[in-house]
């Protein structure tokens, strides 16, 4: 049997990370490379996690690929590839909302082609191919988001693939409660982290970052991460993150309500019931 070839499209951190983590595995897949940075395809191929540099119009010719590019750029990227994929390959992606991209991979690839929606839960606030690495994966989660079309043998391929980079929990979820669940658990902490150093930033009067090594420097680390991913997931959200976003106010209002009435007791079961649920995370 011929060895399987996939391609992958965006080679930064998530891209270039499945790349390097799939690299002299056994029965891994031949692995093509492309992204819109030439020097990024160079540093690909010259770290070995890449076996060749191609162009989007030559990926099509791989049995699978996997779109790893910002949301926004993805559903432009899913329109051209999946109606030049050959019948019985498939087309993914790893963004991390999913009922656009989803309805457009199935709209794209309806000659033949499969579309599986697809969301590894890693990453790190870096971005770009320095940032890639093959341990990025390693027992973390990943989430296939299928429909009543997606076809089973479809997914086992994406999941294999994934599992063969790291990913020890496989799950399945629907489009939608994953666009829910996710405004809140991953989408409104990164709003609100970059609203906090915003408001830092437009301050009138000067706060001197160096004493920021506690709580604003570890509650902010993820502001660092790559504006345009951010912008395309919250555009791309937008319905599901301001539903959050409107929770998340009534919650801060409840707080200055509390510290305005100088309400120790309220404080207290406020920040106890918020320990309470911060703790279980680290036990599950």
């Amino acid at each position: 049997m011929a060895r399987e070839r996939v391609g992958i499209l965006g080679l930064g951190l998530i891209g270039g990370s499945l790349a390097l983590a799939l690299k002299g595995k056994r029965g891994a897949p031949e692995v093509w490379g492309c992204d819109r940075r030439k020097e990024t395809v160079r540093r690909a191929l010259s770290a070995g996690a890449i076996s060749r540099g191609c162009t989007e119009a030559q990926l099509p010719a791989c049995d699978m690929v996997i779109v790893c590019v910002p949301v926004l750029r993805a559903m432009g990227a899913i329109r051209r590839l999946g109606p030049r994929m050959r019948p019985g390959a498939v087309l993914t992606d790893a963004g991390s909302v999913k009922s656009g991209i989803v309805r457009e991979g199935e709209r794209a690839a309806a000659r033949g082609a499969f579309f599986v929606g697809g969301h590894p839960i890693a990453g790190t606030e870096a971005s770009g191919f320095s940032a890639a690495d093959p341990a990025l994966f390693h027992g973390r989660s990943f989430i296939v988001t299928p429909t009543l079309r997606t076809d089973a043998g479809a997914i086992l391929r994406v999941e294999r693939i994934w599992k063969r980079a790291g990913s020890a929990v496989l799950l399945r979820m629907d489009p939608k409660i994953h666009d829910h669940v996710f405004a809140y658990v991953s989408h409104l902490p990164h709003a609100v982290a970059y609203a906090l150093v915003h408001s830092v930033a437009t301050l009138s009067s000067r706060v001197p970052l160096g004493y920021s090594a506690g709580g604003f420097r570890d509650f902010t680390r993820i502001a660092s991460s790559n504006p345009e991913m951010w912008k395309d997931i919250v555009l791309e959200n937008r319905t599901e993150l301001l539903r959050a976003l409107s929770h998340y106010r009534r919650n801060l209002a409840l707080l200055e309500r509390r510290i305005v009435a100088g309400d120790a007791a309220g404080l207290l079961e406020y920040f106890a019931r918020a320990k309470k649920t911060r703790d279980g995370l680290l036990s599950s």
